[in-house]
């Protein structure tokens, strides 16, 4: 798992380094406010590799504003995926990623980036899936194990009344017997009473 993590690191900031290589070279050949934008690429980019996530994301915003849809408008969107799916981020959000590397993508698809925006937003959209899945088989195993204990409580519960019915047929049984018993003690003690009555006639 720690393999893992750390092969996910070094291609997390070999994208960044690239990243930085692919926009330096296209800046230069940008002339219209192309040291001002290369600045805030390179404040965001060190912001971004002190870990301030909120004033990176701030100024890749300000390079969007300042591009007007040009290049190196493909450059900050993919640095805000970057950002917003980086796991030290407190406020990760994969969804965000996903939005700002599919706008590289449909924004700019002749960009040297567009081809690993994709693979990004592939991977990530392909994590939320599976979450989402695991997340509808958990639940559908709490409702069956819901069901199952509603099953268990109704059969208990019919356990007991079939307990209940042969407790009330025992009590009726005995009563009969009972009643019974009374009929034929009296039935002897007619008989016995007869058997007197034609003694004494003799």
């Amino acid at each position: 798992m720690g393999r893992k993590r750390t092969r996910a690191g070094k291609h997390f900031y070999l994208s960044i380094a690239l990243l930085t290589l692919l926009t330096g070279c296209t800046l230069s050949s940008e002339s219209k406010n192309s040291e001002e934008l290369r600045d805030s690429l390179l404040r965001a980019q060190k912001l971004f590799a002190r870990k301030d996530y909120n004033g990176s994301l701030k100024e890749y915003q300000r390079v969007l504003l300042m591009a007007g849809g040009r290049t190196p408008a493909d450059a900050a969107y993919f640095n805000l995926g970057l950002i917003h799916v980086d796991p030290h981020n407190p406020k990760k959000d994969t969804q965000k990623a996903v939005e700002s590397f599919t706008a590289v993508v449909a924004g700019y698809p002749q960009s040297p980036l567009a081809d690993q925006a994709r693979t990004w937003a592939a991977v990530l959209d392909d994590s939320d899936k599976t979450k989402q899945e695991l997340e509808n088989l958990k639940q559908e195993l709490e409702n069956s194990k819901q069901a199952i204990e509603k099953s268990r409580q109704e059969i208990e519960r019919s356990k007991q009344m079939m307990e209940k019915a042969r407790q009330e047929a025992e009590k009726s049984r005995q009563e009969i017997e009972k009643s019974r018993q009374v009929m034929e003690k009296s039935k002897q003690v007619d008989i016995e009473i007869e058997q007197k009555r034609r003694e004494r006639g003799r």
